[in-house]
């Protein structure tokens, strides 16, 4: 059995800038997940916020991010009214976007460890005490 996991979009941003710190570790994440070591999990919601951040390099490139999404093993998370809860519930962390919110819920979901480049949101998970596994890059 694979360990799960879920996706900001940070991490799937990491993986597209070898610029980023996290560059190195997001896309080993990637690779693990397409080798079938880890059964990883993005957002809709995070995926929106990716596609946004993303329109530079893949206007640039011409690459897919769905498909790179795909190629990877990487599946899309489709909220539902559990998710929509636990989002509405974790309002209360501070500085911790919609966005945020719907990644750290959807792992709580799924009993997953997340996957984040954001350190004011581990920090404030952490802090408020939910347990939820977190790495960071």
């Amino acid at each position: 059995m694979s360990v799960v996991g879920v996706l900001d979009a940070g991490v799937v941003l990491a993986v597209l800038d070898d610029r980023q710190a996290g560059h190195r570790a997001a896309r080993a994440l990637f690779a693990g997940a397409r080798r079938g070591e880890f059964d990883l999990h993005v957002s809709v919601v995070n995926l929106a916020e990716a596609f946004q951040h993303a329109l530079p390099i893949t206007r640039a490139s011409g690459l897919d991010l769905a498909s790179l999404l795909e190629a990877n093993r990487i599946a899309v998370h489709r909220p539902d009214a559990v998710v929509a809860r636990m989002v509405a519930t974790l309002s209360s962390l501070p500085r911790a976007s919609l966005a945020d919110r719907f990644a750290a819920a959807t792992a709580l979901a799924l009993g997953a460890r997340l996957h984040t480049t954001d350190r004011a949101l581990a920090a404030a998970l952490r802090k408020a005490g939910i347990e939820l596994a977190v790495t960071l890059y």
